[in-house]
């Protein structure tokens, strides 16, 4: 980060690479991040560089670090407008207005990207493939029911065994003898019946795999919120809890 600062030779690598990735896959799509520590040099140069490659496959993000004088990165506010510029690819964050805030400097960097790639896709007529290997399933979000609540907290034994702490429901059996590392959903443990005389033993039935489909949290559900789905292949409703880690947009599996 020193003087000067010159945008110009990377916007237009990064557009070449860009269209040279489309052109493998259309669907491909470039965002390129600038940080740098002081206003563009040559702000002519920079205009016609942007300018040059608006057709292309990329957004750009450039943020302001320090407590450099960005005044004349204003030109990058409504650029397309003021130069003819078929689209909007540039996007310029001073970093300092949201240093305190994560989310906020967040919402800054990333708000006109999804605007971008859409128009750019939807002025070609590429328009987005069929999902594959994401199940459709109806998702409801509905209000916390106590009586219909599912405790899914397990416990965790020492020979490799996870069992749910509700005792009515089945335990997890991820042992090695249980299947190589395989979970498995198998009826829950019962003590051993004691006859007086010699039983028949029937052979121990494998247990069917159970089906797993794939559930996207919708928008406003965090992890820990409980959510209503239907089951792909039965129609059955359930009452699964996104779990953590997993944000709006994300995507959990789901076994049953």
């Amino acid at each position: 980060m020193s003087g000067p600062t010159v945008f110009t030779e990377v916007i237009q690598v990064a557009a070449s690479q860009a269209k040279s990735r489309q052109a493998a896959n259309p669907l491909s799509y470039t965002i390129l991040l600038l940080l740098t520590d002081g206003a563009v040099t040559d702000v002519e140069a920079t205009k016609q560089a942007l300018a040059s490659v608006a057709d292309a496959p990329l957004s750009i993000v450039i943020v302001g670090i320090g407590n450099a004088d960005f005044s004349a990165m204003h030109f990058l506010d409504n650029f397309e407008q003021r130069s003819g510029m078929n689209r909007d690819i540039v996007q310029f964050v001073e970093f300092r207005a949201h240093e305190f805030d994560k989310t906020s400097l967040t919402r800054a960097t990333l708000e006109e990207i999804p605007d971008q790639l859409v128009q750019f896709f939807y002025t070609r007529g590429i328009m987005p493939r069929p999902s594959q290997g994401i199940s459709t399933s109806k998702i409801v979000v509905d209000d916390y029911n106590e009586e219909a609540d599912i405790d899914l907290s397990m416990q965790y034994g020492d020979d490799g065994e996870i069992a749910l702490n509700d005792s009515n429901s089945a335990y997890v059996d991820n042992s090695y003898e249980a299947g190589l590392g395989r979970l498995h959903v198998m009826p829950p443990p019962t003590a051993p019946h004691q006859s007086p005389t010699p039983a028949m033993v029937a052979p121990v039935q494998p247990q069917p795999q159970p089906f797993t489909f794939q559930v996207q949290v919708p928008v406003g559900v965090v992890p820990g919120m409980q959510i209503q789905v239907q089951h792909p292949q039965t129609g059955q409703m359930l009452i699964v809890t996104v779990p953590q880690g997993v944000n709006p947009g994300g995507i959990f599996n789901v076994a049953s």
